[in-house]
């Protein structure tokens, strides 16, 4: 017996959040793609936001697991347990047969997209369409790509990168780094435990990154400042310390570094003519981790190209891959209209 209704999804399935469009509704859904087990019974006892409220605050009888890390499916029994739990939650009730359309990293494979359809059917998902992360997130950011122009757009999640070149409804040229929010995260963790000897979690380090964090740091952001908690490196007991901007900046200097080279290697490589594109609309940012104040400054410095914030960078993918539902069933009329003309062609020829 299939576990949901006829209902029509957009899914964005992030290394960090998993959001969940529903046509004609809007999102649905934003919640941690985490999944907290018993460690020794290797029960699911939290899925999302009930499990992200775990990290850090249990005993080791209690794990908790990010089952995409880096943009990548890492445990694909966890994910269709996470997803179940997501779709149904969305759509308050227990239906059948919902059709979805979802978004993967440009760089899994075909056997890992396979994979990902397969744990959709096991769901009893009537109708599923995958595609990639950067075209949904292009969509969603309503850039006009079935033009024959060029559009470059740079979706920046919490475990990847995702740059694309985008003309004619297709992905021209493409680049898949690592370097994202959570590396940013990290580099913040890292800079503050060396200058404040400050342990500190991954929920403090978005904190300041959010918070005081920018890609141009200049004189007049050095009274930024914000009170963080963690353990003192040297006595191992609980502390506070005032991190400054500078601090913040410094660590995430290096990461927007790659981030302007990924960009700079897709750009050498464009052809001519959707370089002028380029070169005239400039480029769109995604992604959660573009919110960082300053970034389109900072990289339009760097590679020499205007760049903008798209308007709903965070839900662009969900809402991308929502409008691609008409194009999943303009495919199935195709496809249902071409088996009726082939049954008609047969029975003709048969008379």
């Amino acid at each position: 017996m299939a576990l949901f209704g006829k209902q029509r999804l957009g899914i964005d399935l992030g290394t960090a959040n998993t959001i969940i469009y529903i046509e004609n509704k809007g999102i649905a859904l934003r919640e941690p793609s985490i999944i907290a087990i018993n460690s020794e019974t290797k029960e699911v006892v939290a899925y999302g936001k009930e499990a992200a409220a775990l990290v850090g605050r249990t005993s080791d009888k209690y794990e908790t697991i990010h089952p995409i890390q880096d943009g990548v499916i890492a445990d694909f029994s966890l994910t269709k347990q996470l997803l179940a739990f997501f779709i149904k939650k969305a759509l308050h009730r227990s239906l059948s047969k919902p059709e979805v359309v979802i978004s993967v990293p440009s760089n899994i494979s075909k056997v890992e997209r396979r994979a990902v359809v397969d744990a959709l059917k096991d769901l009893g998902i009537g109708r599923a369409m995958i595609i990639d992360e950067s075209f949904s997130a292009a969509v969603g950011a309503n850039l006009p790509i079935y033009e024959p122009r060029g559009h470059l757009l740079v979706d920046i999640g919490a475990g990847t990168t995702n740059i694309a070149l985008i003309s004619y409804g297709e992905v021209v040229k493409s680049l898949t780094s690592r370097a994202a929010g959570n590396a940013m995260n990290q580099a913040i963790k890292e800079l503050v435990r060396t200058h404040y000897h400050l342990v500190i979690g991954d929920q403090a380090a978005e904190d300041l990154k959010l918070s005081i964090g920018n890609a141009a740091y200049a004189d007049y952001d050095k009274e930024d400042t914000l009170v963080v908690k963690g353990r003192n490196s040297g006595t191992g007991l609980p502390d506070s310390k005032e991190v400054t901007a500078a601090v913040v900046a410094q660590g995430l200097d290096e990461v927007i570094r790659q981030i302007a080279t990924g960009i700079r290697q897709v750009l050498e490589v464009t052809p001519p003519e959707l370089a002028a594109d380029i070169s005239e609309n400039g480029i769109v940012l995604t992604g959660g981790a573009a919110l960082l104040k300053r970034l389109p400054e900072r990289l339009h410095d760097s590679v020499g190209v205007p760049v903008h914030l798209s308007q709903q960078p965070i839900d662009a993918v969900a809402i991308g891959a929502g409008k691609m539902l008409k194009t999943m069933t303009d495919q199935a009329k195709e496809k249902e209209r071409n088996a009726r003309s082939a049954e008609k062609e047969i029975y003709l020829n048969v008379k």
